[in-house]
Parts: C-alpha cells; structure tokens; sequence
C-alpha cells in the first residue's frame, strides 16, 4: 500500500522543494521506499547534459530509486512564469490526465511513499477556469504544507489551511522552512503557528540553508506523524 501526499506552500517559493527532499530523505532513513514527482515545473537551465529543472533534479537525486529525469515530472517550461500562461504561450493544454498516468507508473514500482510537488501555492491556476487544487482534491490525497517562514506567512498558512479544508481536503501535516536567515521575531512567529495548528502535526522545522542541494536533509523531519488516514 502506497501512501500519496501533496506537497503545497504559502506561497511560491516557501520551500516546497526543500520539503519534499527532506520527505524523501526522511522516508528513506526510516527505511522506507519513497519517489517524488513534480507535476507542472517553470524555468530551466542549459546544462551540458542537457536542459533541465533544479526542483526536478532535486527530485531525482533524493527518490530511492535511480528514477530516470521524465519519471520526475509531468509538464516542464524553459521560462519561470506561471505556469497557464507558459502553456498558454506555447499553445498546450495542462491534462490533469497526464499527472494520473505519471503517477500510476510510479506506483509500479511499490514504493512505501509518493510525495507529489506542487506548483506556486494552493489555489495555483492550471488554465483560466482550472485549479490544481482541484485535481488534488479529486483524489483526495492529504496535504503537507509548507510554511516559508517570513513576514505574511501567518496570514497564508492560515488561509491556506482553510481552503484546503473548505474543499474538503486534509491537512496532514506542515513543515516550518526558515527562508530568511535572521528573520525578526523567527521563534515567536513560530510559536504562534505551532499553537494555532496543534491539532496537526507539525513535521519538523528546517532552518535556512545556504543550498538545499549539498545539505544532508535526512534529520530535519518526521514521517512517523504522518498518517494518510483522515
């Protein structure tokens, strides 16, 4: 049995990226089996293998299994921008049918855990009447969110939260990201979350890096509180 979760921010870049790593490390510390895919990725690098996505590379490198670039992610844009109108631009339609088919190949493979990346944050536009949030509510998997630890995060985990859980969705757990080294009041902004959310179990804090992808991302979160469970 296959345990899927949704990894959403407060906002574009809170550390999603960062997040699902540390999942994916802290899965396999425990012994356990877990992929990452990314569904929508924008902006790219030229690099001499070839041209690709940091937050897919992330993916790939930290996934129990040596997953080949395309088993990572479903739609990719060369420009950084949001991404209904990257597609829109190139004359594509985001077929929320493709993220169900990446995701049945990787559920081939058995794994213990698939921790799915999202785009921006909750309410993310795939098209100019389409949320994925939607999509991720149709199949009901729970919710782990990110909250970038900065000025107006409070505000948008809360609203965040309510959303999701106005959809009908779950919240299954939350991840403190320090995404500003210094941040005034860090600890007290903290506190307040950690208080407003003790009904769901915050997965650990992961306090700012200089780069997520030299780090070892193994300690900094627990699977164990996870439950896919409502």
């Amino acid at each position: 049995m296959t345990d899927i979760y949704f990894v959403t921010g407060t906002d574009t870049d809170a550390g999603k990226t960062v997040t699902t790593a540390a999942l994916l490390e802290a899965a396999k510390k425990r012994n356990k089996v877990a992929l990452g895919y990314k569904l929508v990725a924008s902006g790219v690098e030229f690099m001499m293998e070839g041209v690709f996505n940091r937050d897919v590379l992330s993916i790939k490198k930290h996934s129990s299994y040596p997953l080949k670039y395309g088993e990572c992610v479903c739609y990719q844009f060369d420009e950084a921008i949001a991404p209904h109108i990257a597609a829109s631009e190139l004359g594509v339609t985001i077929d929320t049918s493709e993220f169900d088919a990446g995701i049945d190949h990787l559920l081939e493979m058995s794994p213990d855990y698939i921790f799915i990346e999202g785009a921006g944050g909750w309410m993310l536009p795939l098209s100019e009447r389409n949320f994925l949030s939607e999509w991720v509510c149709s199949h009901g998997y729970p919710v782990i969110m990110t909250v970038g630890a900065r000025l107006g995060a409070l505000n948008h985990a809360v609203m965040t939260r309510r959303c999701v859980e106005h959809m009908g969705n779950r919240l299954a757990g939350y991840v403190i990201n320090h995404v500003i080294p210094g941040f005034n009041h860090q600890k007290e902004n903290a506190d307040w979350l950690i208080n407003y959310f003790n009904d769901v179990p915050l997965l650990g804090e992961i306090p700012f890096l200089e780069s997520i992808y030299t780090c070892d991302l193994s300690s900094y979160l627990n699977t164990d509180l996870l439950s896919s469970k409502s």
